[in-house]
């Protein structure tokens, strides 16, 4: 075989390394145009107006009230 067979193209040895700087510099524009990541819009989470209001009473049934205020572990 002659020695211009055994050669590769020299073409990736400019492309590589030109498409991996240019990617470089596409992916970092993009990053630096992303907005902040909480500025996300987020759901309304409902607060007090006051803080010493009184807190709300328990949701339990009334049956609750009537049963002992101990009871014995099980054994």
């Amino acid at each position: 075989m002659s020695e211009h067979e055994k050669r590769g193209s020299p073409w990736p040895w400019f492309l590589v390394p030109v498409a991996a700087i240019s990617l470089f510099f596409v992916l970092r524009e993009c990053r630096q145009n992303l907005p902040p990541a909480n500025t996300v819009a987020e759901p309304e989470v409902t607060v007090p107006a006051t803080p010493s209001a009184p807190a709300p009473q328990d949701p339990r049934p009334a049956e609750d009230d009537a049963a002992p205020a101990s009871t014995p572990a099980p054994q």
